[in-house]
């Protein structure tokens, strides 16, 4: 009986067989790279979101100082600071995509807390004139593609009461935005969170004690900023008019006062400016827990290097 071999088609000595399979592979290796490049694509054109925290330092209708370095303590670019001065978070949202988003919720994520991790929106305050860095009072917001929007947070407002609910020596904060059609915040980047510990006061290494005058500054501004958002602009107390008054206030005494006398003393040189429109009892209502944060840092009053 004879047996008969049964031979495969051979191209150059490679049997036909193992050619296709090879071609097969080849154009799954492509499809994929294809489908791959497709989803790449679709991302890198999408709408995305970069998320930073910057440590600041404002000077109303002076300047800003931004250490763009991410970091929480600074002393970078600050040198000689006006006592008129408030310490911010600039929370910057760039839109690196191809297509505008909406953003929402400026905040920043709070770690370290006796309660789970959560995000907090403190006062945001409106930074005019500054560019690129002069911020928005929107929410939300609309960031066209390769554009970014800016928002300065009041976070010296909520940090004692976050320290004081801390577990441990310290709390980290990160900037925080939510993004419309996203199901998850975006926050700033993890390595580069605030790690604030317990007793802090300022962001600034450059300085060791704080002008009286300067608290209660940053507290009489921020006071009458607020009201100036809901009235006309033209209706608004200017700032070198309130910085009259809080000082004609101060100078009436020689050492602290009590806050009734303090709030007469407010009235008092309101009058004399002739000022409409200025909160003054909201300072006398915060000026002794203010003061009292700050009593191992206060220089003498009434007026001290800040």
């Amino acid at each position: 009986m004879m047996n008969l071999a049964v031979t495969s088609p051979e191209v150059v000595g490679i049997p036909v067989a193992t050619l296709a399979l090879v071609v097969a592979s080849l154009s799954l290796v492509v499809a994929l790279s294809a489908l791959g490049w497709q989803i790449a694509k679709h991302l890198l054109d999408g709408g995305r979101v970069k998320v930073y925290l910057n440590s600041a330092v404002w000077e109303p209708e002076l300047r800003l100082l931004v250490d763009r370095s991410g970091k929480w303590n600074t002393t970078a670019g600050t040198g000689h600071i006006v006592p008129e001065n408030i310490e911010i978070a600039q929370l910057v949202v760039e839109n690196p995509g191809r297509i505008a988003i909406t953003v929402y919720s400026p905040s920043l994520a709070i770690t370290g807390t006796k309660n789970k991790d959560y995000t907090i929106a403190p006062r945001a305050l409106r930074l005019k004139h500054f560019d690129a860095d002069s911020t928005s009072s929107q929410s939300p917001i609309r960031i066209d593609p390769y554009d970014r929007v800016t928002f300065a947070l009041d976070y010296w407002s909520i940090v004692p009461r976050l320290l004081a609910e801390a577990e441990g020596s310290h709390i980290e904060i990160r900037g925080c935005i939510s993004r419309a059609g996203a199901r998850k915040p975006r926050k700033s980047s993890k390595g580069l969170a605030w790690r604030i510990p317990q007793g802090a006061w300022t962001s600034r290494e450059d300085i060791q004690k704080i002008s009286p005058y300067t608290v209660l500054w940053r507290e009489f501004f921020k006071a009458n900023e607020a009201i100036s958002q809901s009235i006309e602009p033209e209706d608004a107390t200017p700032k070198l008019i309130l910085d009259g008054i809080l000082r004609s206030a101060m100078q009436k005494f020689d050492e602290r006062p009590t806050s009734d006398d303090f709030l007469a003393a407010l009235r008092e040189s309101a009058q004399q400016y002739d000022a409409e429109n200025v909160q003054l009892i909201m300072l006398s209502v915060t000026m002794d827990r203010i003061l009292d944060h700050y009593s191992e840092h206060l220089s003498a009053w009434p007026f001290g290097e800040s």
